[in-house]
């Protein structure tokens, strides 16, 4: 554990050894005088520019630590006041003002609105400074106090809702979990859908640990890891700009073909010490659980089941025992389990209020030649299920030197560590909340809360070993007598175990330490020209211990002895780059021109152990005795061949060129080129394979109000073009593995492939304009980018993988931004107002074509019968699932025909099956087995067989975004509000169909008392249902079953979401300490509600952020409504 403390003197002890102590030290000593003067009463009036009273304008007295606020009508008062003073006059929007006060004379101020941010430089690729008005392409500004009116521990998760064309999608991972970037709509089906991540001008490897794939989430519990992005103190930001297309990040290359992410840090500010500390607590209750229904439980009168398909709850007196026998090997004479007679609100009892606290002190300060930040931060959350938590602590230092004029000097260095215990996440079997979801309504949940764990014997699996007789040793098989810490649950079954159980007895636990780092320095050399060179490091150790208590069920049997899970890696990232830049007016003409060679190398290492928890028995290469020891948690565990080493490494390097070309400030040209060299190439060197290319970008704009001499508005016409590539992914195509055992060598991987990298072709055009004195700011941006060469596995003619470079996935679309700020809505109010809106249109214009030119649909199996499937013609992120037989014509039939079982299709008698009606079989269910039915008597073919993944439920991502942004300022009371959403989309919920498939949904619960009120029952005398609009009667035990297993066509919801997403009332206690030193409180919340949702889950939350996962639930960690107060203090 860090102390914060020291820390915080160590690094107070490096500032003054390398001379940042400068940053601490007056450079002005005033002498004290001693003589008296007169004070005297100041008094004066605040006025806008249109004679209109700038209500809660500050007015103080600089240097005396006095002031006040201004009145309704724009006056105000100060007392003791000393002539010759300096009143200095400010308000949010409009300029400051300052005058000397002469002692007797009342003073009127008119202040001006603060101009266009258009003149502003800002940060651009690889670090490079530029106008705003300047550039040719779109980008996003935010800036710290955006990120931080409603603080979340992952600082990306601050970004929703408030740039358009950007989307994040949190994982299920909760506190200090990764979250999704797509900027634009996604591009490539197998490579990189994710932007670059560039921190103080260095490009930073931003992959997710444990990303879950498209399978095994069905089976079992999955959890995702943290990324690096996520380990950033948001309080260290002090910008986020974002480049949303290719054309704003071409100098980047490869990596940024998806975009970029620029994050601007803090540094040290030239002026007397500034402290800060910003302090956020927020306490977390689920937004949204399952609907359970409480009438049923699972035991039928003879036995318990493990769904809830058995006898209604009688609701009277208390809870009450039956006797079972044991499951599996468990030894003895059966158990005991406990029941109750009516149902308890388990997820309440279950979910505690969890809680979040981020806080944060800085330092800064410095004198013109150097300058000093340090910062130290904390970052803790107990999550919403009890041994979830999550700690971070972060050290940022920074020091900037200027010698001699001409020569600066950047330094930063950063140390980030994090502990997470038990990360939450979703899917089944070890998963708590599967558990705490699907337990039968009868179970007494209550006892075993507090009776998870006893004492107990079983057997272990059947094992081979060796058994001596006669004097010699003969193979055999065997079970192990295994005894200790049994768990205590109402099953002993595949799959099912006790939410307590797996919450107190299993843990795990993540350690990641990282230290990151950079030392720039720049000289000028001669009149604009400018030489820069530029080192980092990011040093990464991370550790992962899981346990598995045994007799925990895994999803296939029973784990006798317990499993362990060790993993230990290191990372080790260099990013260097040299750039030499000329920048000069001449005359009309402004000329900005950078060139430059970048370097990149990392490297890593994983040992990774996957052991049986118990004692190896082998000796002299044969075992001679079955193990009975359990829950051996130690890497000596489980015998040979269960720890594993990996290395891996990756370079790249790159030759770059951007210049930039404006006349008169009203026409700018600017033109990018870059060379890249991969190492993922060099494999592929013997087929004469290239391994660098190159890629280029060009744009243009012109200023419309300057040339047509427009005052007081701003129009400006932009347009771009680039060609970015997107390397293929860094593994090794053919892999060679030797056995030792067998001396034999194996070939692994793929058939031989050509690669080239993936391309994207992007056009951007767009306008930026301001009207009404700057209050009104609009900018569109139209887009249409098509990403080449897709980087595509298929099945070769022989079976093996074939690696391809082929296929086009196109996004065009549509970004717009409109805001207003408007002064003196009423006297003294301010309303600032954003709205963003974003269309993205998606299309796979091509996939894999083979040698016949036929084009393949490439598939992607999910879970529960669902695929996703890349087809040509169609959208990214389509989802299949087999269909029902169905009848496929509409059929009739008269009474003499009933009586005969036949039917007729020329429309004699009754209709008693419509076209599309889902065949239901003999046994009153639902068909699905694909096969097409000949009807008993008549002889024909009426139905059609459903196709497997035949039947097209819909697209996961949603073509909209939308968001509304609305800040009021009144004195110092300061009110935001964003309401966000999307428009489109599906979310597929495969909780939703293992409550009905278990008879735990509310459907369920009002179809069965539909049934009993209505008297509604199948020929056999079940309890029924309608289907098909009444022609069909079905025995919902049956129905429910059916559908839940094999129809994910029934749990497909619209996606379509608007949120109260952020809220923050604050108030300000300005000068309260003295002289700018201020106070700010403010109460929080984030994810209030929804304003409209038709998804019985929030669709924004997703089990992964996997290339085409979004918008699948399976048993996920709810996500969070979070309630709290901000505080933050400066002096």
């Amino acid at each position: 554990m860090i102390k914060p403390m020291l820390s915080v003197r160590a690094m107070l002890l490096i500032a003054m050894l390398t001379g940042g102590a400068g940053a601490f030290v007056p450079t002005t000593l005033h002498a004290a005088t001693s003589s008296v003067q007169q004070k005297s009463v100041v008094k004066g009036r605040v006025i806008d520019a249109t004679g209109e009273p700038a209500v809660g304008a500050y007015v103080i007295v600089v240097g005396a630590g006095i002031g006040t606020t201004t009145e309704l009508n724009g006056s105000f008062t100060i007392k003791n006041v000393k002539p010759g003073a300096t009143i200095k006059v400010s308000l949010i929007g409009y300029k400051s003002q300052t005058v000397k006060w002469d002692g007797t004379s009342e003073l009127n101020f008119t202040l001006e609105e603060e101009t266009s941010n258009l003149n502003e430089v800002v940060v651009t690729a690889m670090g490079i400074t530029r106008k705003a008005s300047s550039l040719t392409y779109s980008t996003q500004l935010l800036r710290s106090d955006e990120l931080m009116k409603v603080q979340d521990p992952n600082l990306v998760n601050s970004i929703e809702g408030k740039i358009s064309g950007v989307t994040i999608t949190p994982s299920a991972g909760g506190a200090g979990g990764a979250s999704k970037i797509t900027l634009r709509g996604n591009k490539s089906i197998l490579g990189n859908n994710a932007p670059l991540i560039v921190v103080d001008g260095v490009p930073m490897t931003n992959n997710i640990r444990g990303q879950i794939s498209g399978t095994g989430f069905a089976a079992e519990g999955r959890t995702e890891g943290s990324d690096p992005l996520s380990m950033i103190n948001p309080d260290d930001i002090e910008s986020m700009n974002i480049l949303k297309g290719a054309n704003a990040a071409a100098l980047y290359g490869s990596a940024a073909a998806n975009g970029v992410v620029m994050i601007t840090t803090k540094k040290g500010k030239e002026g007397k010490l500034d402290v800060n500390f910003t302090s956020n607590v927020t306490f977390d209750t689920p937004l949204l659980t399952p609907q359970i229904q409480n009438v049923y439980g699972g035991y039928d009168g003879n036995a318990l089941n493990v769904h809830s398909w058995g006898k209604k709850l009688s609701g009277e007196g208390g809870g009450y025992k039956i006797h079972v026998p044991n499951g599996g090997d468990i030894q003895g004479n059966g158990r005991d389990v406990y029941l109750r007679n009516s149902a308890a609100d388990d997820m309440k009892n279950f979910f505690r209020t969890g809680f979040t606290t981020n806080n944060s002190a800085s330092l800064s300060g410095g004198t013109e030649k150097v300058r000093t930040y340090f910062s130290f931060a904390n970052s803790h959350s107990a999550g919403m299920i009890e041994s979830n938590t999550y700690n971070r602590n972060t050290i940022a230092f920074r020091q900037n030197y200027k010698l001699w004029e001409r020569v600066s000097i950047d330094a930063n260095a950063n140390y980030v560590q994090t502990k997470t215990r038990n990360r939450v996440g979703g899917g089944v079997a070890g998963n708590p909340l599967y558990d705490l979801y699907t337990m039968p309504r009868d179970v007494d949940f209550g006892y075993y809360r507090n009776n998870y764990v006893g004492e107990g014997k079983w057997l272990s699996q059947r094992q081979n070993y060796y058994k001596l007789l006669n004097g010699s040793y003969t193979a055999t098989q065997g079970q192990a007598e295994l005894s200790g810490p049994m768990q205590n649950w109402a099953f002993q079954s595949p799959g099912k175990n006790n939410p307590y159980w797996l919450l107190r007895q299993n843990s795990g636990v993540n350690r990641e330490d990282r230290f990151y780092g950079s030392l720039q320095g720049k000289v000028d050399i001669y009149d604009g020209l400018a030489f820069q060179a530029r080192v980092s490091l990011d040093h990464t150790k991370y550790n992962s211990e899981s346990k598995r208590y045994a007799t925990t069920w895994d999803p296939a049997s029973m784990n006798a002895y317990g499993r362990y899970w060790l993993t230990n890696s290191r990372s080790s990232e260099i990013y260097t780059d040299y750039l030499l830049s000329y920048n000069k007016q001449i005359q009309d003409w402004s000329v900005s021109t950078t060139a430059g060679w970048v370097g990149h190398v990392i490297k890593g290492e994983t040992t990774s152990t996957d052991a049986t928890a118990t004692f190896d028995m082998t000796k002299n290469g044969i075992m001679t005795e079955l193990p009975t020891t359990i829950n051996h948690f130690e890497p000596n565990a489980g015998g040979a061949s269960v720890t594993n080493k990996s290395r891996s490494s990756n370079w790249d390097k790159a030759a770059l060129f951007t210049t930039q070309f404006g006349w008169k400030e009203r026409v700018y040209f600017d033109a990018s080129y870059r060379h890249d060299w991969y190492r993922t190439f060099r494999q592929f060197s013997y087929l004469g394979t290239k391994d660098n290319y190159g890629y280029f970008g060009f744009g243009a704009n012109a200023i419309i109000s300057e040339l047509l001499n427009m005052k007081n508005e701003y129009i400006k016409y932009r347009l771009s073009y680039s060609e970015v590539g997107n390397s293929i992914p860094n593994v090794v195509m053919n892999a060679v593995s030797y056995d030792p055992r067998t001396g034999t060598y194996t070939v692994g991987g793929s058939n031989s492939f050509d690669p080239i990298p993936e391309k994207t072709k992007s056009f951007e055009t767009g306008l930026e304009m301001q009207f009404f004195n700057n209050r009104l700011n609009v900018d569109v941006t139209y887009y249409n980018s098509a990403m080449h060469n897709l980087y595509l596995n298929v099945r070769g003619t022989n079976g093996k993988s074939q690696p391809v470079n082929s296929g086009r996935i196109r996004n065009q679309g549509i970004e717009t931004t409109f805001g207003y700020d408007w002064q003196n809505v009423l006297p003294g109010l301010r309303w600032k107002t954003s709205v963003n809106f974003s269309y993205n249109f998606n299309k796979i214009e091509r996939t894999y074509r083979d040698k016949n030119g036929f084009s393949q649909d490439l598939p992607l199996d999910i879970a529960n019968g669902l695929q996703l499937k890349y087809i040509e013609g169609q959208k990214y992120g389509n989802v299949y699932a087999s269909d029902y037989t169905r009848w496929a014509t509409d059929v009739y039939q008269t009474d003499e025909e009933k009586a005969k079982n036949i039917y007729n299709t020329e429309g004699n008698g009754k209709l008693v099956h419509k076209a599309g009606d889902i065949f239901v079989n003999s046994n009153g269910t639902p068909s699905f087995d694909g096969n097409t039915k000949t009807i008993s008597n008549s002889g024909r073919v009426l139905t059609k067989p459903g196709r497997k993944y035949g039947r097209f439920l819909g697209n996961m991502n949603s073509d909209v975004q939308l968001s509304w942004s609305n800040t009021f300022f009144y004195k110092n009371f300061s009110l935001y509000l964003l309401i966000n959403g999307r428009i489109g989309g599906k979310v597929i919920s495969l909780t939703e169909s293992y409550l009905d498939r278990l008879g735990l949904s509310e459907r369920t619960a009002k179809a069965r008392l539909k049934a009993e009120k209505e008297g509604i029952k199948t020929a056999n005398g079940a309890p029924g249902m309608y289907i098909n609009d009444g022609r069909d009667i079905v025995p919902i035990k049956e129905y429910y079953e059916a559908i839940g297993t094999n129809d994910a066509s029934s749990y497909v919801y619209n996606a379509t979401n608007f949120r109260v997403r952020e809220l923050s009332l604050g108030y300000t206690w300005r000068n309260l300490f003295g002289e700018n030193k201020n106070l700010s409180v403010s109460a929080v919340a984030r994810n209030l509600f929804f304003i409209y949702k038709d998804a019985p889950v929030d669709p924004d939350i997703s089990l992964s952020t996997g290339n085409g996962l979004n918008g699948f639930e399976m048993f996920n960690m709810p996500s969070a409504r979070s309630f709290g107060f901000n505080v933050k203090l400066n002096f």
